[in-house]
């Protein structure tokens, strides 16, 4: 898969299920950005089309983390992007005993081609409080910006080995 950049980005690995039927009717059920990502490496499972729009390339079978420093859309895009760029590395860096080798060298050898890359890597900041987090957004067409708080659920009943990440309009 090619992105928006002409950059290379991995496709997910198998997760051992995939969504399909209901999951992806609930997916579609949001009138706001939604998208089903692995835990530990945050490769994108499927997408419904507000998170599409709202982010363009970063699609199912892309690896958030890849996109996030290799893509020129995620700058567009992410008004904080610093910030946001911090924020995931950091929470990746953590999360890397959690996943499974291979893949974890595959984002990291794609990763390391950002020239943001080994500084991100090396920094330690203080997590905000999740419970209310606001990312801001870019809408990549009209320039307009929005607040919209960020959320990632797991999920109970049924299981599923993947992640919901949603946003909603702060305001």
């Amino acid at each position: 898969m090619v992105s928006q950049s002409g950059l290379r980005v991995p496709t997910t690995r198998s997760i051992g299920e995939e969504p399909r039927g209901a999951e992806l009717s609930v997916l579609q059920g949001f009138p706001y950005p939604a998208a089903y990502r692995t835990p530990a490496t945050c490769d994108v499972v499927a997408t419904n089309t507000a998170f599409a729009e709202m982010f363009p390339g970063l699609e199912p079978g892309t690896n958030l983390l890849t996109w996030m420093l290799l893509d020129p859309m995620a700058r567009c895009v992410l008004v904080e992007w610093e910030v946001e760029a911090q924020l995931l590395v950091q929470r990746f860096r953590k999360s890397v005993p959690q996943a499974e080798s291979g893949r974890i060298e595959e984002i990291l050898t794609l990763c390391r081609r950002a020239p943001d890359w080994d500084r991100l890597w090396a920094e330690e900041i203080r997590v905000p409080d999740t419970a209310q987090r606001l990312l801001l957004v870019r809408d990549a067409e009209t320039g307009l910006e929005r607040a919209m708080y960020a959320h990632t659920f797991g999920f109970e009943a049924p299981p599923r080995p993947w992640l919901l990440y949603t946003l909603v309009p702060a305001t």
